[in-house]
Order: structure tokens, then C-alpha cells, then sequence
């Protein structure tokens, strides 16, 4: 598995006096770290799992519940360079030339928090909402829940906890409601994934993934979890996968996190997880991982976190591609 990444952070509304103004630092590069998934089976069809977990459920109208974050604190920050106006928003005719725009094909309603309230009896906040759409379905899950519809918005599957995904899985700690959930579909594939991460950190932290056995979102799902890497300041701890974010690449799932070491460290992620092996169903689906520290690595040139590129057409990158990595950071 060849995996080549390439870097660019952005820098957003820097004055002429902020850090990056000066020369960068040099700082050594990470080294890759692999590693396997620790457990691989296959869960019972999403339309059996959903009607499974059904039942009623009487909470708080006023519970709102509230997904773990880290927020960051620490490091150097930007000056502000304030806000010096949005010359497209002044002209728009000139930066817009086409015709008017056309109706959307379907609009339905999706999740909501009164789904979360049906399920946990609480809501939750914030809503995280994602989704993506195949040849003949659309996904959507939220914070903390998910459901499959047809694209004449047909509801097939759920609202179900996101938890229940990973239903009688070996890593109980995927069974959580634990969140920021990610739902892409892979054209190369045919396949749909499903992910989120966890947070009970007994004490390590997992990036749970499932990929759909067909084309079929309402069937069954490959599951896999890929554990986060030791905090080395304080040994025992791991690192949490905050913010987790994926794309579909030629042979690989790209992965980034921004990583909170319950060991005071912090740092950002950048995985490419082994496709082929994982849209199979074989176990041991391997990871390799770039992680920059922040011991090492200046948090201003890391930004608020990187982004990877997402194939959305129908031409696959070349076999030597790198992978595009885009970072920002907000003053």
C-alpha cells in the first residue's frame, strides 16, 4: 500500500505581522506508524439491526445532550487582521454569469433532534449532519443517529441509534453514542462507510468504520475499529481522535483527526486505511499514520485541521497521485 500526501495549509486573514510572515521553521518530518485493525466481522443487515433496537423510550423534554470535544487552547495563535470586506459579495453580477437556478431534483426532511428525543430521550447538540448519496440511496446520520432513504425520500431504515451499527461488535466501545459520524459513499467501490469514533478511553480510543458488504446500504456491514496511538506524556494514555474526517482515495480511506492525549499532549493525524482488504471483509485491514506533533511541529502551521481530498468524479486519481491535504487556520 503506497501512500504519498501532500501538504498545503492556508492561511486565512493573517496581518502582515503574524508568525507566518517570517521564515518557516524546519522540523522533521513524521515517520509512518502502522498498524492493524484490531477486530473485523460482519454485522446483521441495517433493516434487521434498526427494527431490532426499536422501542419506546421517555426522557427529559428539556435533556439536551452534549458530544465530548477538546477544544484548543494552546499554542501560538494568529494576529487578527480583521475583516476587510468580501469584494465578491459586493459585485456578485460580476462573478456570476449563468442562468437561474433549477429546482432540486427531491427535498425531504431528514433527521432531527426530535428523532434523538425518540431515541435517548434527550437531544443533542450540535447536530454534526452528514450524509451522501448513491445510485439509488442517501444516507444521513447526525449526532447521534442514522437512517437510510430512498431518493424519492422514502425512509427504509432507522432513525436508529449510531451506536447500534456496531450492535454485539468485540470493541463494545463502538456500541457508544459517542458521535461526530461520517457517511461516504466510494463510486470505485460501490460501497457505502460509516463511521465514528469513541470516547470512553478504558483507556485507548478507536476510529470505528463500517463498510457496507454490497451496494445496498440497508444490508450488512464489514466492521472494523483502528486504535489511536499512546500519548508519550504520560505513559498509559492515548490520544482522542477528535473531529475525524474521511474521503475515498484510489486504494485507501484517508482519515484525519485533530488528537487530544488524555496525557496533556496534542497533535493532528493523517490516516490512509487499506481498502481493498476492508470492502472484502478480511480482517487485519491495515493503517499507516502520519502524526504531527505539536512538541515538534508548531501548531500555527497545523491550522484548526486538515482536510482530505474526496474523489467525487468518475475518473480515478493516477496510481502515483499524491493525496491533497488542506489545512486552514482561523483568526
Amino acid at each position: 500500500m503506497k501512500i504519498a500526501i501532500v501538504c498545503t495549509l492556508v492561511a486565512i486573514g493573517y496581518s502582515s505581522a503574524a508568525p507566518l510572515a517570517m521564515a518557516q521553521p524546519r522540523f522533521k518530518a513524521p515517520a509512518p506508524k502502522f498498524t492493524v485493525s484490531l477486530v473485523s466481522d460482519v454485522s446483521p443487515a441495517l433493516r434487521d439491526l434498526a427494527l431490532k433496537a426499536r422501542g419506546p423510550v421517555i426522557g427529559d423534554p428539556d435533556a439536551v445532550f452534549v458530544p465530548p470535544r477538546r477544544d484548543l487552547d494552546r499554542g501560538e495563535r494568529a494576529q487578527d487582521g480583521a475583516f476587510s470586506g468580501d469584494a465578491a459579495a459586493a459585485a456578485p453580477s460580476q462573478n456570476y454569469s449563468g442562468g437561474a437556478l433549477t429546482a432540486p431534483n427531491a427535498n425531504f426532511e431528514g433527521l432531527s433532534n426530535q428523532d434523538n428525543f425518540n431515541l435517548y430521550g434527550g437531544r443533542v447538540n450540535p447536530p454534526d449532519v452528514v450524509g451522501a448519496v448513491g445510485p439509488n440511496h442517501y444516507v444521513q446520520m447526525i449526532n447521534l443517529a442514522y437512517a437510510v432513504y430512498d431518493k424519492q425520500g422514502n425512509r427504509l431504515v432507522g432513525p436508529a441509534k449510531i451506536g447500534d451499527l456496531w450492535a454485539g461488535f468485540a470493541v463494545e466501545d463502538c456500541t457508544d453514542a459517542s458521535g461526530d459520524p461520517v457517511v461516504l459513499y466510494d463510486r470505485f467501490a460501490d460501497r457505502w462507510l460509516l463511521s465514528q469514533f469513541t470516547t470512553r478511553g478504558t483507556p485507548k480510543y478507536y476510529n470505528c468504520v463500517a463498510i457496507s458488504q454490497t451496494n445496498d446500504p440497508t444490508g450488512a456491514y464489514f466492521r472494523y475499529a483502528f486504535p489511536t496511538q499512546e500519548d508519550t506524556h504520560v505513559a498509559g494514555t492515548y490520544y482522542f481522535p477528535d473531529y475525524p474526517k474521511y474521503s475515498v482515495w484510489k486504494d485507501s480511506y484517508i482519515l484525519s483527526t485533530r488528537d487530544f492525549g488524555d496525557g496533556g499532549g496534542y497533535g493532528i493525524s493523517v490516516y490512509a486505511l487499506e481498502k481493498n482488504k476492508m470492502v472484502n471483509g478480511q480482517s487485519k485491514a491495515r493503517a499507516v499514520q502520519f502524526f504531527l506533533d505539536s512538541d515538534v511541529v508548531p501548531i500555527y502551521l497545523m491550522g484548526d485541521g486538515l482536510l482530505p481530498a474526496d474523489v467525487d468524479g468518475k475518473a480515478k486519481p493516477r496510481n502515483d497521485a499524491p493525496v491533497p491535504i488542506i489545512g486552514t487556520m482561523d483568526n
